[in-house]
């Protein structure tokens, strides 16, 4: 017959209760071979919780720490169970083994699952499952409160149920984990397969299939010390893993940081190199510039040269008509320099952002005819009729820019009209724009020349229609100084026929 005697049997990570037959009982009654394989299992758990302690001092892992916990309440445990908690550790307290092992399950329990959720980092990438865990933590320090106030008959089927809870569930979880990728979970895996083994080995005993046999009645101790050595095993390789990542995550680090200095290298290099091709247009502009400065302000100052000795002889001679025709030739070249030196000012001061900007409402009519009343002479002189068809209109902008604007269309057109011709100016005006135009009836523009009228680099010395000197810079002021107006300026031409430069401004820009 079997007598039945309850028997909680807790390792590392669960605990469980089975039936054994009453002969196996007396296997205790041997104090040599069980004594051995306690003191092995003890000896071995105690090693590994030192061993361990030291490991979590010098790296702060949590789940060295919950490591070390489970294995002293499983040490406790299995005190308890073997009845040596009662000889050894509390012999005023007789019969305290009788319970307490089932206190000390509990909170063994509590440690194992808590170790399991961060072993298999389930905070980190599975939340669900670390509140399972959590459950089942909480379940476990329930068993232990339980234990202390209710009887022992009470309180074993909440512990069986609590076992077949748990036991599944950490090896399932971990298996699943396993299968999501995280490698090391087949460490924690493994480090059950001893005690499984243990399980079914004991299982058997009490069921009478195997014969009674020390190393069979300690399975469940052997088996728990095995997995306590494979688990901490499995933190080594953890460790190992995590330090792996890291220098890998390190190596990917620098391998990025090196990969953006070697494109920031190559973005500063075409930076200086764009930057050393803009310098060296713009020093190859400015020697262009210069030249032809200098060959426009001669042209005028030629005119100019001798003029004191030719004065003084026409005088003596009393040549009226020459000295009249000197005069204007006088005024033909001091217009030119004015108009020259006027035109650098306003380069100059627009390349330095100095340009003062007073917008403000002006009379369109009023100004263009102080333009026009400006470059009368020169008109006359080639015998050119301004046309003003302006006889109203508003403007919102700085007065000075669109001046300077208009004196330049207008010295453009004079200086490239034919003799005996004339030159309009003319308006439009909409709900929103207001826009001047100014025509001559010169030889037109190819196209191929308008579409460079406006780069800063398109300086170029060119003549008029009675050889007037320009540049192009007073084109450069027109465009950057309707620009500063908010405004656009563009050019119509047809060969032998004319140019139409038209100025267009909101007409409050506000």
């Amino acid at each position: 017959m079997y007598k039945s005697i309850t028997f909680l049997v807790h390792n590392f990570n669960t605990a469980t209760y089975i039936q054994l037959p009453e002969s196996v009982v007396t296997l205790k009654n041997n104090t040599d071979l069980p004594s051995l394989i306690l003191g092995v299992f003890f000896g071995l758990m105690i090693v590994m919780a030192i061993y361990n302690l030291l490991i979590y001092f010098s790296l702060r892992d949590k789940a060295y720490l919950l490591y070390v916990a489970t294995t002293l309440f499983s040490i406790l445990t299995a005190v308890s169970t073997n009845k040596l908690g009662d000889q050894f550790l509390w012999p005023n307290y007789k019969g305290l083994d009788s319970w307490i092992y089932i206190t000390f399950a509990g909170i063994s329990m509590f440690f194992s699952s808590r170790f399991a959720s961060v072993f298999l980092k389930l905070n980190e990438n599975y939340k669900r499952l670390d509140k399972f865990m959590w459950v089942i933590a909480g379940l476990s320090i329930l068993l232990s409160f339980l234990s202390i106030f209710l009887t022992l008959e009470q309180v074993t089927p909440f512990g069986r149920w609590l076992v077949l809870l748990s036991f599944p569930s950490y090896i399932g979880v971990a298996i699943y984990v396993y299968s999501k990728g995280f490698k090391f979970a087949k460490y924690y895996i493994i480090a059950w397969i001893p005690y499984v083994l243990g399980l079914v080995l004991m299982t058997m005993l009490g069921a009478g299939w195997l014969p009674i046999n020390p190393f069979i009645y300690y399975s469940m101790e052997i088996g728990g010390a095995l997995e306590i050595m494979l688990l901490s095993f499995a933190l080594a390789y953890r460790i190992k893993g995590m330090r792996i990542e890291i220098a890998e995550k390190e190596l990917e680090k620098q391998q990025f940081k090196t990969k953006l200095l070697e494109e920031q290298k190559i973005i500063l290099e075409q930076k200086v190199e764009e930057r050393t091709a803009e310098l060296s247009e713009a020093n190859a502009t400015k020697d262009k510039f210069f030249s032809i400065i200098a060959h426009d302000l001669r042209s005028p100052m030629i005119g100019l040269q001798g003029v004191g000795k030719k004065l003084d002889y026409f005088i003596k001679k009393d040549k009226r008509e020459k000295l009249l025709e000197m005069g204007s030739q006088i005024d033909k070249s001091i217009d030119q320099l004015n108009h020259l030196l006027n035109n650098l000012l306003n380069w100059a001061s627009s390349q330095t952002n100095r340009i003062p900007y007073n917008p403000k409402n002006i009379d369109v009519t009023q100004l263009v005819i102080e333009n026009i009343a400006l470059y009368k002479s020169l008109a006359d002189a080639k015998n050119v009729e301004i046309k003003n068809k302006i006889t109203s209109g508003k403007l919102f902008a700085d007065s000075n820019a669109v001046s300077t604007i208009l004196r330049n269309l207008l010295s453009n057109a004079i200086k490239f009209t034919k003799e005996n011709s004339c030159i309009k100016v003319t308006s439009e005006e909409t709900t929103t724009s207001f826009s001047i135009s100014v025509s001559d009836q010169g030889d037109g523009i190819p196209l191929n020349k308008i579409e460079r009228f406006f780069e800063k680099t398109n300086f170029k010395s060119t003549s008029g229609t009675s050889g007037e000197k320009g540049f192009g810079l007073g084109l450069q002021l027109c465009k950057e100084f309707t620009e500063m107006n908010l405004g656009t300026i563009t050019v119509q031409s047809e060969l032998e026929k004319g140019t139409v430069f038209t100025i267009n401004f909101p007409k409050n820009n506000k």
